[in-house]
């Protein structure tokens, strides 16, 4: 019997939910240590590379759900499955970063994007560093938490790396350091948490895969890293289509709102890290009931505090943004609504991502992901041109709604089974009915901080109740 299916569902949650806040905090945190020695071009320029390392190790990340997948399916440690994985990650690593490396160093200056052109060699070179050690974190994460231990991969794989990168950029911030620096160090926070998984399992890695484990890998894995690639292009294009087409201050105030607006996304991502496994685990031993169970409830969960912090955001949004970055980012007010919803979005969608993964379907997030990035291709440039860099938000939110809509209908199997329509009208009613009352109160009182951050609070309060007494949900 897979350890998977017999793990405390919401426990893990509650685990993997507290690790991505802490990360979440912690890359917010790091902007502000950011903004007080960068500008907000400078700050554009460190992400745009951040997000293009994350957009080349997320190719190793679709392997790695392969070997979580495989792992959490059978009993024992299996290092075979991460062996296959390890020898992907070196081959095509080494691929992408000469590939790297030859563009910078060849192309003229003129051809490259205005924010590529404000690096150096240094900062290439550094990325480099942190593409290998984030690539092995994602294998070494993904195997853990295949074994049964999804929360404890999520705290050594995420929240210790987002710490030691946070310390690491307050050092080399305040030793007056460039950005090159911030990655070289941050690579070595993403080695020790590595290293610190493999501690924990201790796989042996003289173990030589045979050619059916490899084929088992890539039957799961040419879906998995396909929808890696196009969740990748959907979630990273963004950041590099400003950084392009537009300027290197729009990708600072886009990557600024959406890492705040990714505290709406704590709870659902932390449902989507365990769902995999555990319904790996059940789908093994066909307990579709109780599969059909955890789904209806998570999307439930899903929907409750994203919503609310959309709302309480449309009101409050402005004081936010200027209270935990500063005046400068004042102008990010629309990016961080749209990046909201976008959120809100994805919220809904990514239980359904863990149910799919988890029933050995992972063609279906891969086409959901694909008809998105159709839409937000069409779409992106017509909508750069009438609106600039809100433009790219639009964009983004439309095809997001296809993305939603494509994954529900082509997972009908089980959704069809899945009740939530009443909760979702619930959540909206009673949070537009709370948000037009803040606003008439904030319209016709004049509000220090304090009484704004009182009015946020009783939001909160009576939202949650009211929902309490509205919405039944199974947390067994």
């Amino acid at each position: 019997m897979p350890e998977s299916s017999e793990i405390s569902f919401w426990r893990e949650v509650l685990g993997v939910s507290i690790s991505k806040l802490i990360n979440t905090i912690g890359v917010i945190l790091l902007i502000i240590i950011l903004n007080s020695e960068f500008s907000v071009s400078e700050i554009g320029v460190f992400f745009f590379f951040f997000v293009l390392v994350e957009f080349l190790s997320n190719f190793v990340a679709g392997v790695a759900k392969a070997v979580r997948k495989r792992v959490s399916g059978n009993t024992g440690k299996r290092p075979e499955y991460l062996v296959v994985g390890i020898l992907f990650a070196v081959v095509f690593q080494f691929i992408m970063s000469s590939l790297l490396l030859v563009t910078f160093v060849y192309l003229p200056e003129n051809l490259l994007p205005d924010t590529a052109g404000m690096a150096n060699l240094g900062l290439v070179l550094a990325s480099i560093s942190l593409l290998f050690t984030q690539s092995l974190g994602k294998l070494m994460l993904n195997y853990n938490s295949g074994l049964g231990h999804p929360s404890r991969s999520e705290w050594v794989g995420r929240a210790v790396p987002g710490a030691l990168f946070f310390v690491s950029t307050v050092v080399v911030v305040y030793m007056g350091y460039g950005l090159s620096s911030i990655f070289l160090v941050g690579s070595l926070g993403y080695l020790f948490s590595a290293l610190l998984m493999f501690y924990f399992t201790r796989p042996n890695l003289m173990t030589v895969p045979s050619r059916e484990d490899a084929k088992s890998i890539m039957r799961f894995g040419k879906w998995s890293i396909l929808s890696r690639i196009a969740s990748n292009i959907y979630g990273s294009a963004d950041v590099l289509i400003l950084g392009i087409l537009v300027t290197s201050t729009s990708v600072g105030y886009y990557q600024s709102s959406n890492d705040l607006a990714q505290l709406v996304y704590v709870v659902p991502y932390g449902i989507f890290a365990v769902m995999s496994v555990k319904v790996s685990g059940l789908d093994a031993e066909s307990r579709k009931g109780d599969i059909i169970s955890i789904v209806e409830s998570s999307m439930k969960i899903s929907a409750v505090i994203p919503v609310m912090l959309l709302f309480i955001s449309i009101g409050f949004g402005d004081i936010v943004i200027e209270l935990v970055y500063g005046s400068s980012f004042t102008d990010a007010y629309y990016y961080f609504i749209g990046l909201l919803v976008i959120e809100v979005l994805s919220s809904y969608r990514k239980p359904i991502v863990g149910l799919n993964e988890g029933t050995d379907n992972p063609q279906i997030p891969f086409y959901s992901n694909t008809s998105a990035i159709v839409v937000n291709f069409v779409s992106v440039i017509p909508l750069v041109l009438l609106f600039g860099g809100i433009g790219v938000v639009l964009s983004t939110i439309l095809s997001g709604i296809v993305r939603l809509v494509a994954i529900i209908w082509m997972s009908r199997e089980y959704m069809r089974h899945v009740d939530v329509d009443a909760t979702f009208a619930y959540c909206y009613v009673v949070g537009t009915a709370l948000l037009s009352l803040v606003l008439v109160v904030k319209r016709y009182t004049g509000l220090g901080l304090f009484e704004e951050l009182s009015l946020i609070a009783a939001f909160v309060f009576l939202y949650l109740v009211v929902l309490y007494y509205l919405i039944d949900i199974d947390l067994e």
